[in-house]
């Protein structure tokens, strides 16, 4: 007994004594921490998280590692690496090489020692190599090695196209497109689809179209909220050109003015409106020899869609997608080039709205093709015969598919993503044809995967709420090969960054789970009092909230100067379930905007958070969803900076809206429930609507709308218009939008280090 307390008692002392000497550490280390307006400015430098390793692997075909590439004088040398042993071995042959270069060089009159582009495309089924050099586009053959410089007229980018879909740079209509055999070229000028051999330079039109009926070229409302970038396909055998036609003849026209030319611009922009006019659009094939045309009997009109024409691999069928009005009905088709008759493939049907996807795999078999489809509630695989019969279902239970990373036919597997833990968490998971599943990544978090061609190695990329990014290499059965990359957060660790607080509350309604962050400053002192801050977007079937690491993101750093930042989920956010995504269907600006609210309240309750100095703040949604916090909640939201929101669902597209609302005929009371105006008379606090004077995406009609009811109801509010910009507000002005933003909120909610920020910039009253 006396020898147990001896050793109890010098345990204690020894415990006490390194306690002792951690916290003198610990005083020493905090001298080196930063605090408020100086960590803000210190978490804003570049660096301040770094990337350690390298993870910019670029998978070569089938199964020839990756690409690495060395800049040598005049040019280029390739390798193919193994993913393994990291052995490299040249990509191409000397051979090729000599070839390809004595051809340039007998092109252009040079002399060449490498090759001379720096990045390349596989094409024609990985038989020959695209690049670019003197400007030029050029194919080099691997097997026959010849060079075919290919010919290619300028495409001319038509006035006023500029955001008329997301990445306009790199679309089909300001780019044209190559046959697969790089024997045509076609592109849209003006309202037509036009075609040129690439060797002899022949040009012919194919189709005699008018800006009322647009053959290739996609109205705004297509892409936008379909992702039907594209709008005119080439056949695989080369002959035939399959493609779109919009007509748009009663398709209302928004008038936009561009007013920074000298003579203003005027831009009238085919938008159907929720409840108006849709473009009736029209599927053709035209041979490219004959100029023969066939109109596939697709029964359109203003109240159907048809989406994602995709040819069959054999060039014998063509199949799409036609959708009704209400989006509740899909019929998959297919149209025979020899019979000319449309048969049905299968159908959906959901109470809501039906989601389109692109996850339509054929198979080498020619039989079959995967699909994935959410018939049970939640997102799974299907394998099916192409006369429309079930194989069978590949994925079930109630994590729903998130991506089809790869597809290995040789070995009939199935990689995809799907989610976890209502939705925060994405695994990769692999399924046979048969229907056995396995999950591949065991770290929680959300898992981003690049896997090769061959399906033999990927590349996870992730991170979590305590994990910090890292990248790593592994074999295709989940067995780690190597460690890539990682996020350097010592930074991070030295100013005490922590990760936000996980909050689990109750929706509006009382019952139902939602996940929130809480995001404090380093030196939080629960006896002081800081104003809560609610960056948002809350869009149907969204995320605020995932789980990644966000220990120094944006947010955190928004801390630093004083505030408690929140994030939340709500009924309606996604990857939890279809029944969980269409909670609010119909009622869009009242579910949502409520589960905020008592997200708000929930945090309010704590004794640091001062609920009489609360903002919001968003854009696009997220500032509908701005304004109506502050409307329909104008005792718990005081400051609000509203950008480019709808603020009437009347008011925005058919295809959109209409999918979560319905028509405003059918759903009046919906529509009238979710429009900011009708609140415009309960605004107590402090509003700023920020728009820019172009958006062809959410008219500034909407903000103009607004601002009329609050001056009908006598409110004093701020507005911002910037000139000449789209849906996204970008450079100068885009810099200028975020300081007066952060300007607004700061003198308005007042944090700790406010004044620190405003003197800064020179901002102070």
């Amino acid at each position: 007994m006396y020898v147990r307390n001896y050793l109890f008692a010098f345990l204690s002392l020894y415990i006490s004594l390194q306690i002792h000497i951690f916290s003198a550490a610990e005083l020493v280390y905090a001298q080196d921490q930063l605090r408020g307006f100086e960590l803000y400015q210190e978490m804003g430098t570049p660096g301040f998280v770094q990337y350690e390793g390298s993870v910019n692997i670029q998978w070569l075909p089938s199964d020839l590692g990756y690409l690495e590439v060395e800049e040598v004088d005049g040019g280029a040398e390739f390798f193919a690496v193994d993913p393994e042993t990291q052995k490299r071995s040249p990509l191409f042959s000397n051979q090729q090489v000599r070839m390809l270069t004595r051809a340039l060089e007998e092109k252009y009159g040079v002399e060449l020692d490498a090759l001379p582009f720096l990045s390349f495309d596989y094409v024609m089924q990985n038989q020959a190599i695209f690049f670019v050099y003197n400007e030029q586009d050029h194919l080099f053959h691997l097997e026959d090695v010849t060079l075919r410089v290919l010919y290619k007229p300028e495409v001319e980018r038509a006035p006023y196209t500029d955001e008329l879909m997301r990445r306009m740079e790199t679309s089909q209509l300001w780019n044209g497109t190559y046959s697969h055999d790089y024997r045509w070229f076609a592109y849209v000028k003006g309202y037509d689809i036009y075609l040129v051999n690439t060797e002899t330079k022949q040009q012919k039109r194919l189709t005699y179209g008018s800006e009322e009926q647009m053959n290739g070229r996609p109205s705004w409302v297509y892409p936008e909220e379909f992702g039907q970038r594209d709008a005119y396909w080439f056949s695989p055998d080369n002959k035939k050109i399959a493609y779109l036609q919009y007509k748009e003849t009663d398709v209302y026209q928004y008038p936009i003015i561009h007013e920074l030319e000298f003579e203003t611009g005027l831009e009238l922009e085919r938008y159907p409106k929720a409840g108006e006019a849709n473009p009736t659009v029209n599927l053709f094939i035209v041979d490219i020899e004959s100029g023969e045309l066939q109109q596939i009997p697709t029964n359109s009109g203003p109240n159907t869609y048809i989406v994602r024409p995709i040819w069959r691999d054999n060039s014998e069928e063509l199949t799409f997608r036609r959708l009704n009005r209400k989006q509740d009905y899909l019929e998959f088709l297919s149209y025979s080039l020899d019979s000319q008759e449309v048969r049905t493939i299968f159908t959906e049907q959901e109470n809501t709205y039906i989601n389109l996807h692109d996850n339509f795999y054929q198979l080498n078999d020619g039989e079959h093709f995967l699909w994935t489809s959410e018939q049970t509630g939640f997102n799974q695989l299907y394998l099916f015969n192409f006369d429309g019969s079930l194989v069978r279902q590949l994925t079930d239970g109630e994590n729903p598919l998130g991506s089809i990373v790869r597809v290995d036919q040789k070995n009939r597997l199935v990689y995809y993503t799907a989610y976890h833990n209502m939705g925060l968490d994405e695994y990769f998971h692999v399924v046979s044809y048969d229907g056995e599943s396995t999950q591949l990544t065991e770290l929680d978090g959300r898992h981003s995967i690049s896997m090769n061609a061959a399906a033999e190695y990927y590349i996870s990329r992730s991170s979590s709420f305590e994990r910090p990014y890292s990248a790593s290499l592994h074999k295709s059965d989940g067995s780690l090969v190597r460690n890539l990359q990682k996020l350097n957060v010592d930074r991070v660790v030295k100013q005490g960054l922590q990760a936000p607080e996980q909050v689990i509350f109750k929706a509006a309604d009382g019952q139902t789970d939602l996940v929130g962050l809480v995001y404090k400053p380093t030196n939080f002192d629960p006896t002081k009092s800081y104003p809560i801050l609610l960056p948002l977007y809350g869009g149907p079937a969204y995320q605020d909230v995932t789980n990644g690491y966000k220990n120094a993101n944006s947010y955190q750093r928004l801390a630093q100067l004083g505030y408690i930042v929140i994030r939340a989920n709500y009924r309606g956010s996604g990857n939890r379930g279809k029944a969980f995504a269409t909670l609010h269907y119909g009622k869009l600006g009242t579910l949502e905007i409520d589960d905020y609210a008592a997200f708000v309240a929930h945090i309010s309750e704590r004794s640091y958070a001062d609920g009489s100095r609360v903002g919001v703040y968003g854009h696009s949604y997220g500032g509908y969803a701005t304004a109506m916090l502050l409307l329909r909640y104008p005792n718990l939201f005081h400051v609000g900076v509203s950008g480019a929101p709808v603020t009437d669902w009347r008011s925005y597209d058919t295809i959109y809206t209409e999918r979560y609302m319905n028509t405003p005929k059918a759903n009046k009371e919906g529509y009238d429930n979710g429009s900011a105006m009708t609140y415009a008379d309960q605004l107590k606090g402090d509003l700023l609507i920020i728009h820019g004077t172009t958006d062809n995406n959410v008219h500034p009609q909407n903000s103009i709308m607004l601002i009329d009811a609050l001056v009908r109801s006598d409110k004093i509010f701020d507005v911002m218009f910037y000139p000449d910009n789209r849906h996204g507000i970008r450079g100068v002005h885009g810099a200028h939008y975020n300081k007066i933003r952060m300007r607004y909120l700061t003198e308005r909610l007042k944090p700790e280090h406010g004044e620190k920020f405003l003197d800064k910039y020179n901002w102070s009253n």
